[in-house]
């Protein structure tokens, strides 16, 4: 699989977990067939959970990791300046 494809498979999989909150929310009987006594909570848990694997696929596969030279930097300066807080980005 290339990369657009399984990009696609994460937003797929983040636009089915809000659906199955939405549904679980509404019937929570329909999302946990096979639970005797479904909740909301669950449904919910489940979703959220669904919905944070997708977008941090998604955040693997898009983002790039810094290199090493803009790395190093951005730790060059005193301690003073470490310490400060950057308030003109």
């Amino acid at each position: 699989m290339d990369l657009a494809t399984k990009v696609l498979l994460f937003r797929i999989l983040v636009g089915f977990s809000a659906v199955y909150l939405i549904v679980g929310l509404i019937k929570p009987k329909w999302v946990l067939f096979w639970m005797k006594r479904p909740d909301r909570l669950t449904a919910s848990s489940i979703a959220l959970l669904l919905f944070m694997a997708g977008w941090t696929g998604i955040a693997m596969l898009t983002l790039k990791p810094k290199d090493a030279q803009q790395h190093h930097e951005e730790q060059r300066g005193s301690k003073d300046d470490q310490n400060m807080l950057q308030l003109n980005r």
